[in-house]
């Protein structure tokens, strides 16, 4: 159970860090700074990150957080994560 915590930790991190080079990445290509990829021409990117990024920290708060905080924390990751899927497959700009 510790090593699974530890992945997870570890996951969620990885995840939060990719997550903000993404941000970062789609600022300066959508902005016209420095063109970087098509991929970051829209925001779809930023979506994909933020979803995932709220699924591994839900999970996270579930294995690491106690009382209500575990649970609250977790389910706002995940209402958080089940939006920036909905926009992403709505198509929101």
């Amino acid at each position: 159970m510790d090593n699974l915590k530890k992945i997870i930790q570890l996951l969620s991190l990885i995840a939060a860090t990719m997550t903000s080079i993404i941000i970062i990445c789609t600022l300066l290509t959508t902005y016209q700074f420095i063109y970087i990829s098509q991929a970051f021409n829209s925001y779809y990117m930023i979506k994909l990150g933020v979803g995932i990024t709220m699924i591994l920290w839900a999970i996270r708060f579930l294995f690491h957080e106690n009382g209500k905080a575990k649970y609250t924390y977790s389910i706002i990751c995940a209402i958080i994560a089940c939006l920036a899927f909905f926009f992403m497959h709505t198509y929101v700009k």
